[in-house]
């Protein structure tokens, strides 16, 4: 088992601070991503090619703003996490690889940003939901790591590896298949059915590794759950004629927090 990392005294308001990024980043994340994932399930393309929200413009307002919100928050912690670090990075180590992948998914959302608006570019809704996927898992990252205190980099055990790279995949074709449905091409779809098997092959057997262990109990049961969740909502929007928007943003919500789980699990497991 490895031993907490003994965090001299003057670290310990920087560990605070930083743990709290984490935390608020990852709300925020998880904020960003759902007004993305609804706006977008809200979109078609009248006849003539330009984009039109099934929702009220009121509702489409306040979406739009909290996004905004979020975004911008995100962008603040990002830059306050990387003072904090650089100044302590010596006391804190657990926290730079975290922060590098916050600052980086923080920079490439800034800059894919103006090119969001319309749906343009698939390329760009896919970019835009694998990089905040990312930051997600780079704020609960830093929250984990800082919360438990070792030094050991997650994901050194090669299933969690290829686990969250092919988890990580299927949320781009996910976003891809949701993209190019909008203008009437669905073949991607069965592609991202596809990997879901695959996704649910590979964090089924690390779940199954760990149901045994004591101190992630609490935490496969719960991605046991949204993993069977995350399947059953899938099968049914295969079944059924035109995606619901509240089945279609309810499943793409799901694969983020199995991305926080797998996380958790990489970094708990070493302990």
């Amino acid at each position: 088992m490895t031993q907490p990392i003994p965090v001299p005294g003057i670290a310990t308001s920087s560990v605070r601070v930083l743990r709290l990024i984490g935390a608020l980043g990852s709300l925020l994340a998880l904020t960003i991503l759902a007004a993305s994932i609804l706006l977008r399930l809200t979109t078609v393309f009248g006849s003539d090619g330009a984009p039109l929200s099934i929702l009220s413009a009121d509702a489409e307002n306040a979406i739009r703003m909290v996004h905004r919100l979020a975004a911008s928050s995100v962008g603040l912690l990002a830059l306050a996490a990387a003072i904090v670090c650089w100044a302590k990075r010596k006391m804190v180590p657990d926290a730079v690889q975290p922060i590098i992948g916050i600052v980086a998914a923080t920079v490439l959302l800034a800059l894919i940003g103006p090119l969001t608006p319309g749906y343009r570019f698939s390329a760009v809704t896919v970019a835009n939901v694998v990089a905040g996927t990312v930051l997600l898992a780079s704020c609960w990252w830093l929250r984990e790591a800082l919360t438990v205190g070792h030094t050991s980099t997650p994901m050194t055990h090669p299933l969690l590896r290829v686990a969250f790279a092919v988890l990580t995949v299927h949320v781009g074709l996910g976003a891809a298949a949701s993209a190019l449905e909008m203008r009437g091409t669905h073949w991607v779809a069965f592609i991202h059915s596809g990997s879901a098997m695959l996704t649910t092959l590979l964090v089924g057997a690390i779940l199954w590794d760990r149901r045994h262990y004591p101190r992630l109990a609490k935490l496969v049961a719960a991605m046991a759950g949204l993993l069977a969740a995350q399947v059953a909502l899938g099968l049914v929007s295969l079944w059924i004629d035109g995606r619901p928007v509240g089945l279609g943003f309810v499943h793409a919500m799901l694969s983020p927090l199995l991305v926080a789980g797998l996380v958790s699990i990489a970094v708990r497991d070493q302990q």
